[in-house]
């Protein structure tokens, strides 16, 4: 069963930076995103603005821990109640499965169009 794989760009990160942070910060986040190298730049940055929720100071760390860590941050914000389950997840009936993957869909997407 495969995992949905958003597809999210550069506007997307603007986007949710003016949406969740105050203007006077965003020159700072804009500094700390372009200090970011790592593979699928945008989709890892776009989960550590999830995972920080407005925090300044969480996304300061989470970019900063962004490339050594990018599978778990990715983990947290996009999948969550898969990556609870993930050791267990072939114990889990077929249709349980989709249903956990269908809901990690559903509250990243809420979260990335508010």
């Amino acid at each position: 069963m495969a995992q949905y794989v958003p597809d999210v760009t550069e506007a997307d990160v603007e986007r949710v930076v003016r949406r969740d942070y105050a203007p006077q910060i965003q020159p700072v986040i804009e500094e700390l995103i372009r200090a970011v190298e790592v593979r699928e730049k945008t989709r890892v940055v776009l989960a550590c603005l999830k995972n920080a929720n407005g925090d300044f100071e969480k996304l300061k760390g989470e970019l900063g821990n962004a490339s050594g860590w990018w599978r778990e941050i990715i983990s947290e914000a996009e999948y969550p109640n898969y990556t609870k389950k993930m050791f267990r997840i072939d114990r889990l009936t077929a249709e349980e499965q989709q249903r956990i993957i269908g809901k990690d869909k559903k509250q990243y997407l809420e979260w990335l169009q508010r």
